[in-house]
């Protein structure tokens, strides 16, 4: 079954906030994964992925659910410091707000490679500026990162962080441009040509008071390597790795027992896993082939691996593991030797 190429994705950490505004009514976040497609287990797992378009579905449903037009701007005034993980902690490390920002549109991938941002001249100004859209837009979520570098710059450089103009490629209603322009404390304009935000080059150049040299050069290379770190699946099927890798000692590394633990059904996951070109069955041998040639570079007995692959006894891993790639244990583990002492 040939398998499909990994696409675009939107880290699950900024689809929380959206399920964590529709907690407090049961009916409108049950609707709110219906039409996502989504679990509350996929949203806890911190390197969970979702598609562009279940994304901009799960920000227009939010938005329609909450009955909240303005759900950006709210979700921006809730959201606590630290809630982009290391993304956001590299630019409160940076020397000066233009630095912050160039970490930030450099190291956006890790939240959201569906899209890509640039800080760039503009005039007296400088842009962050959406260069290349999602191939499913959500226009809300651009509001939301407006939104939240706004409120973080402000609190950071009191009294000397201004906005000279926000401009939307999309349009809201001419009622609610009053709202934002409140909240950004500055002209607004929508169906622009550019999604952007624009600030004053001397506003840039002003240092942080969160600034700190050691932590950058600690932080910079771990989020360098997270961004170089493409997922080689599509994204239910790296889940289902995941939770395969934490299944296989407790004899819970079948179908329904991995759907479990992603709130989904078996029946469910093989249909998505389909939908991704692959089964449950592919999944779960290629887990164990790649585990079982990691376990046989080390000193681990036959019975140790067999345990920690799932198997019930020994003999049942040897005779998959001879299916997998036509060598026994033995010879494999005797090839990686040879290979390691030269």
């Amino acid at each position: 079954m040939a398998r499909l190429a990994p696409r675009a994705s939107i880290s699950a950490v900024l689809a929380r906030p959206l399920a964590a505004a529709l907690v407090a009514d049961p009916k409108a976040l049950e609707a709110f994964y219906a039409s996502t497609d989504l679990t509350p287990q996929m949203l806890a797992d911190a390197e969970a992925r979702l598609s562009p378009a279940q994304f901009c579905v799960a920000w227009a449903e939010t938005i329609r659910l909450s009955g909240d037009p303005l759900l950006a701007l709210h979700l921006a005034d809730a959201m606590p410091v630290g809630a982009f993980g290391i993304v956001e902690y590299v630019c409160r490390a940076a020397p000066t707000l233009r630095e912050a920002l160039r970490q930030w549109v450099r190291y956006l991938g890790i939240l959201d490679d569906a899209v890509e941002v640039g800080l760039v001249a503009s005039g007296p100004h400088g842009a962050l500026r959406v260069l290349t859209e999602s191939e499913a837009p959500a226009p809300a979520s651009h509001e939301l990162c407006f939104a939240v570098v706004a409120r973080h710059a402000k609190a950071m450089l009191p009294g000397r962080f201004r906005i000279a103009e926000v401009r939307f490629s999309h349009v809201v209603s001419a009622a609610r441009r009053a709202d934002y322009r409140a909240f950004f404390e500055c002209e607004v304009t929508f169906g622009a040509l550019h999604t952007e935000m624009l600030i004053d080059e001397s506003v840039l150049d002003a240092p942080l008071p969160t600034a700190d040299a050691n932590l950058e050069a600690i932080l910079v290379p771990l989020a360098a390597a997270q961004r170089g770190r493409a997922a080689p699946h599509p994204l239910l099927t790296d889940q289902v790795r995941r939770a395969l890798r934490a299944a296989l000692t407790s004899d819970d590394a079948q179908l329904e027992g991995v759907a479990r633990r992603l709130g989904l059904t078996g029946r469910s996951l093989q249909r998505r896993l389909k939908d991704e070109g692959t089964v449950f069955q592919t999944v779960r041998d290629e887990m164990r082939r790649e585990l079982a040639d990691h376990y046989l570079g080390q000193e681990m007995s036959f019975a140790e691996i067999s345990f920690l692959l799932g198997f019930s006894e020994p003999s049942a891993f040897f005779r998959a593991f001879k299916r997998w790639t036509g060598l026994t244990p033995l010879e494999r583990r005797s090839t990686l030797t040879s290979d390691m002492a030269r």
